[in-house]
């Protein structure tokens, strides 16, 4: 018998805007996936009237789902839950505490990687859920990381964390970095390291690319995206760290990373800063 939530998500299905969905999602990226037209608020909205009702186990299924819509609202249940534990009664009857359910969130997260293989499905999670417990659960990890000598160790990280800093599938990789919006609120120099670390492992080696679906995939557009993205919302809270960086940095990035990087700044600034930068 399918549960309440599945049941309703698949009522809400459209195929005619399943196709526009399949035109605006680039399909090398994703060309096994099956869209069956539910927009991203009505994921939401369904969520929030059965999560109370829903188990971790439904979320599993729905994580394994072959349909997108089913497996973004997974990992949204996954970030809604971490954020509030109340929200899912039912997650908590096996644990003994809110950090406890945080812990079974993370981890069914990332025994689910390989499914958060969309760029929309990492960005609706991990900075709600990996960022906020590599500063709740690894706050000693981070500082220890930190406080290492100019070249940083990662192997001073947590297990899971070195894992995606080092993965070279593609949607690992954009999780490492996108899940650092859920940490500059709390360590800025933290944020801007780890950008500086992913920015050289492309530099230092200009034929390194990501896998995708275990194959080598040339674009890196993705990921100059998303550090451009995380540098951006930095130099929100900090515009002059963020100058200081790409003053160091600018010439390692993509143009693309230094154009979304240095979107609010001046404009002579900004195209000052994307000349010095590497053709994308």
């Amino acid at each position: 018998m399918r549960h309440t939530l599945l049941a309703s998500l698949e009522a809400l299905a459209n195929p005619a805007f399943a196709k526009k969905a399949e035109r605006f999602f680039r399909r090398e990226y994703c060309p096994d996936d099956i869209f069956i037209g539910i927009r991203t608020p009505q994921c939401r909205d369904v969520l929030k009237n059965h999560l109370a009702a829903t188990t971790i186990e439904h979320v599993r299924a729905l994580l394994d789902d072959p349909r997108h819509e089913m497996r973004l609202t997974g990992f949204i249940a996954l970030a809604d839950v971490y954020q509030r534990p109340s929200k899912a009664p039912l997650w908590a009857e096996s644990q003994e505490n809110d950090d406890d359910v945080r812990r079974l969130v993370c981890r069914v997260l990332l025994e689910h990687t390989h499914r958060c293989n969309n760029w929309d499905i990492v960005d609706s999670c991990v900075h709600k859920t990996l960022g906020p417990a590599l500063v709740h659960f690894h706050r000693d990890a981070m500082s220890l990381y930190m406080a290492s000598s100019e070249q940083r160790d990662v192997k001073l990280l947590p297990d899971w964390y070195q894992k995606l800093l080092g993965s070279n599938d593609l949607w690992e990789t954009r999780m490492s970095i996108v899940l650092l919006l859920g940490v500059k609120a709390y360590d800025l120099a933290f944020v801007f390291a780890i950008c500086e670390h992913q920015l050289a492992r492309f530099f230092e080696d200009p034929m390194c690319r990501c896998t995708l679906r275990g194959a080598r995939f040339e674009s890196l557009d993705l990921i100059h995206k998303a550090l451009g993205w995380v540098l951006r919302e930095c130099g929100k809270l900090d515009r002059a760290q963020l100058m200081a960086f790409l003053d160091v940095h600018a010439m390692k990035a993509s143009k693309t990373t230094v154009r979304y990087a240095t979107e609010h700044m001046p404009k002579t600034r900004a195209k000052a800063y994307v000349a010095l930068a590497m053709n994308s």
